[in-house]
This record gives structure tokens, sequence and C-alpha cells, in this order.
């Protein structure tokens, strides 16, 4: 009997932790004309619908907005200042996920940089006629810094995820634990049996 309690136990260590993450809530965001886009959803790839999202600035902690996630999981807002924030948002049943986005990525994203200004003077946009008058070089060096610009929140967005990939999760750690407990109990009924 307590051979079954133990096998009970092996299976629950090892099936546990896949299934408290297959409702895990995950979250993404980018910048996309000034406005910060988000986008939730589980694991399964249900929607976060109605989800609480709470916006701080990630310096000071300071609580800037809050609102919900619309039917689709989506959630777009203007930040209210280009500063770090730190973007919280707290779906059913206590799912929790954390998103940041940079200065950087929001400056970058409203399309406010300082490519306009040197040595304090606004430099003026050209006119028409000069854009047309541009060789194939200067054109090739406006598109590579616009393409730039624009890739940069996408590039952001891999980085994140290929990060959290990389890393062993709790489940991978309990996964490997129970895998050894498992050839453990093999080796000792083996034992045992002789």
């Amino acid at each position: 009997m307590k051979v079954y309690y133990w096998i009970l136990t092996v299976l629950l260590v090892v099936t546990l932790p896949s299934v408290v993450a297959a409702h895990r809530v995950n979250l993404f965001g980018y910048v996309e004309d000034g406005r910060v886009v988000l986008d939730a959803y589980f694991v399964d790839g249900t929607k976060a619908k109605g989800a609480l999202v709470e916006v701080f600035e990630r310096g000071t902690g300071k609580r800037l907005l809050q609102g919900r996630t619309d039917d689709n999981g989506s959630f777009s807002f203007r930040p209210p200042a280009p500063v770090d924030l730190r973007i919280v948002l707290t779906a059913s049943m206590g799912h929790r996920a954390e998103y940041t986005i940079t200065r950087e990525e929001l400056l970058g994203g409203s399309g406010v940089s300082n490519e306009g200004v040197q040595g304090g003077e606004t430099v003026s946009e050209p006119s028409r006629r000069e854009v047309y008058s541009l060789g194939e070089q200067e054109i090739e060096k406006v598109v590579e810094r616009v393409v730039r610009r624009e890739l940069g929140p996408v590039k952001s967005i891999l980085l994140k995820i290929q990060e959290a990939h990389t890393r062993p999760s709790v489940r991978d750690v309990l996964g490997g634990v129970g895998y050894i407990l498992g050839l453990m109990g093999v080796a000792m009924y083996f034992k045992r049996r002789k």
C-alpha cells in the first residue's frame, strides 16, 4: 500500500508544474505611433479578457494609470511621460504578469528623437524638391535609419522572448527532480527484488 502512495506522490510532483504552467498569463507590449500597445493571453492561447492593467513609473513606483483589457486581451494607452514603464497585468484567479518598456522605446516609437537638433538649433526639413534630388546613397541611409527605428521594438520583444525561454523554469527543474526520483525508484525496485 505504501508503494501506491509513493507512486502517487511522484506523479503529483511531476505533473503539478505542467498544470500550473498551463494557466500562466503572458504579456507583450510594443510602441506604435506614440501609443503603448499590450497583448495579454494565457499559455493555451485564450485571450486575457477584462484583466486589470496598471502602469507604473519604473524608477519611483508611482502609478501613472490603470485600465482593463478588451475582449481581444488588448490594451493601449498614450504614455503620460517619456519614462521607463513597469506594466503589471492581473488576470482572473490571481494570474499576474509584468512587462517593462524603456524610455528609449517610447521615444523611438513616438517619432520623437534628437535627430533634428544640432548644437541647440533646429534643422529645417528639406523641401520636396530637395528630397527628389537625393542620391542613391542618401536614400539608402534614410531608409536604413527608418527601418532601424521601426524594427527596434520588434527586436526588443524577440530578445525578451528568447531570454524567457533560455532560463530553466520551475517546471523544468521539478521535472528533472521527478525524473531522477523515478529512476531511483526503478533502481530500488530491482535492487529489492534480488
